[in-house]
């Protein structure tokens, strides 16, 4: 059973599609304020781990431990003054932002993210296609950010919408490459390998073990697609002040900034899910949930601390990794997993 049935059954007094309509709206509810939550929980650990790395305390004055310093924030960006540049193209200026945030929010409601106790299965979105769905998700969020840096009629704006064009066209062709490596290797045994809870469930092995190329490969591209340092060719501060969100201020600001710590713990569950067995492991018909996000968090904190150690790479050899590395490996793992799946029957 599901968060979705149980909800119905709990409003099963008003009617049959009274109790589903209310079960969806409180279901997308739930999301949105996991979503928030985890927002505001993942900017809190970067600033206290980038802290501790540095030899600083980090927040700590809004509330216990600066637990509440993020909220305080929040509040800030929603009470400053929102300027609009002069020379914008509005409407595609003021959509971006929430284009970037939609395509977030469509990426965590298309993960499944397995049981939790008695509570029953916490995946919100059942499709037989949910990897495919979760892939045009995440293709939303780019073009909010180029609608951004072009609407702005800024140059520093503009030049970071063309690199961030440039990024996740070198970046997205091995990713897509790796993950058709796992459908290969899935449909040996699932008849639908496109539903990502199926690509958990048959993982009695993670894919990470067999796949590790294509999980190199995978994990690189999702920092790429993150865009924060070594990889944040379209933001980059010292060279193009914030690039396509330059001429954003107050929340539609929050929002992008958002949007970066957001792609982080997304694609961390991503990689987790199709890498890491995702909510297997002991017990997991009861805590596969918590297995879930152990996992995310592990990888969470080993992208800020790639974030905070790696300097930033050079444009024309960030787009090369894609194409001369990244695309050569992605193939070289696609043809071991046709053998591993054809020859050997893994």
């Amino acid at each position: 059973m599901n968060v979705l049935t149980r909800l119905a059954d709990f409003f099963a007094a008003l009617g049959h599609y009274p109790a589903y309509i209310l079960a969806y709206l409180f279901e997308t509810l739930f999301l949105i304020v996991f979503v928030m939550v985890s927002l505001i929980a993942m900017i809190y650990i970067f600033r206290k781990y980038m802290a501790r790395l540095q030899l600083r305390i980090g927040p700590n004055r809004v509330g216990k431990f600066g637990t509440l310093q993020l909220i305080a924030d929040s509040l800030k960006l929603v009470g400053k003054e929102s300027i609009l540049p002069s020379g914008r193209d509005d409407l595609p200026y003021r959509i971006a932002p929430i284009i970037v945030f939609l395509g977030l929010v469509m990426g965590f409601a298309l993960l499944p993210y397995g049981p939790l106790y008695f509570i029953g299965s916490l995946t919100v979105t059942h499709s037989d296609v949910s990897l495919l769905l979760l892939f045009a998700a995440l293709a939303i969020m780019p073009i909010g950010e180029i609608l951004a840096g072009i609407s702005s009629r800024n140059k520093y704006a503009v030049v970071g919408a063309l690199r961030g064009v440039a990024k996740d066209v070198s970046f997205e062709i091995p990713m897509m490459i790796s993950v058709l490596a796992l459908v290969m290797m899935a449909s040996a045994k699932t008849a639908n390998p496109l539903n990502l809870t199926n690509l958990v469930e048959v993982q009695f092995i993670p894919y990470g073990i067999p796949q590790v190329i294509g999980l190199g490969v995978f994990f690189i591209a999702m920092v790429a697609r993150a865009s924060f340092s070594p990889f944040d060719m379209s933001e980059s501060d010292s060279e193009l002040v914030s690039g396509h969100s330059t001429e954003y201020t107050g929340m539609r600001f929050g929002m992008f900034y958002m949007g970066l710590f957001g792609s982080i713990f997304l694609s961390s569950l991503i990689v987790s899910l199709l890498y890491l067995g995702g909510y297997n492991g002991p017990y997991s018909g009861y805590a596969g949930f918590i297995f879930l996000i152990i996992k995310g968090l592990i990888l969470v904190l080993i992208s800020f601390t790639i974030w905070l150690s790696v300097p930033r790479i050079r444009i024309d050899k960030f787009v090369n990794m894609g194409w001369k590395y990244l695309l050569p490996a992605s193939i070289i793992n696609l043809i071991i997993a046709g053998v591993l799946t054809l020859g050997l029957g893994i």
